[in-house]
């Protein structure tokens, strides 16, 4: 929220903005000029606790706030759930008795927290120690779980080459991220989309731009995979 509307700051006659995402349309070259200077960065074995000399393998930032943290592990030595693990007991948003960890305690942490390996990605938008909840963010198999061979390279390389290109990523901070409050306004959990609804939501705007209006799609979606929300993402775009 405060990237897509920024903050105000004492002496400004206008909020500071501290990101600009994309236009729906050219027109203005004020907004597209600002979209083209953005900085995105990626930096390796970031020290993030206030309390230790603990690192997270990559933190990703846009214009110097971080929004996304990442562990890593290889097949070879261990699995994904190995980094769920890291992050469920290892990397506590708030140890007892002390100040909150800025990159991981909701909300004002990092936006999403990544488990990667060289097979399969798993994904969580809050961590809650032990009772952190991590979605897969997989491709899919030939319709079975994880992700197809590569033939140029890991079967997760698509992560770093297309979910995290820099136009890709920033689609996804502005037109897809969604903070969810509870009755009384308080911001409970951030709703950031997996592969297969952002699979699903693109392909059927890039079908209509192509085709455009009047045609029928068919989407197969399992129970609990977010039907409702890969929906409204689309009805958004498309309108």
């Amino acid at each position: 929220e405060v990237l897509r509307k920024g903050v105000e700051v004492v002496g400004l006659k206008a909020p500071l903005m501290l990101a600009q995402f994309c236009p729906a349309m050219g027109m203005n070259s004020d907004i597209t000029a600002r979209y083209g200077a953005n900085r995105l960065r990626v930096i390796r074995q970031v020290r993030y606790s206030l309390h230790s000399e603990k690192c997270i393998d990559l933190v990703l930032f846009l214009n110097g706030i971080a929004v996304a943290t990442v562990e890593l592990k290889t097949d070879f030595t261990q699995s994904v759930q190995d980094a769920v693990d890291q992050y469920r007991f290892d990397r506590q948003p708030v140890e007892k008795g002390k100040k909150p960890e800025p990159l991981l305690a909701f909300p004002g942490a990092a936006l999403v927290h990544f488990a990667v390996s060289d097979r399969e990605v798993m994904m969580a938008a809050r961590l809650d120690g032990p009772a952190t909840r991590f979605l897969p963010f997989n491709k899919g198999d030939g319709g079975a779980a994880g992700n197809p061979v590569n033939p140029t390279g890991h079967r997760t390389a698509y992560l770093w080459e297309e979910i995290w290109a820099r136009d890709s990523w920033l689609e996804i901070l502005g037109r897809y991220l969604v903070g969810e409050r509870n009755a009384k306004k308080q911001l409970v959990r951030n709703i950031f989309p997996r592969f297969h609804q952002l699979d699903a939501t693109r392909k059927l705007r890039a079908a209509v731009l192509a085709d455009g209006p009047g045609g029928k799609y068919l989407i197969q979606h399992s129970a609990g995979s977010g039907k409702t929300n890969s929906i409204a993402w689309t009805a958004h775009q498309l309108a």
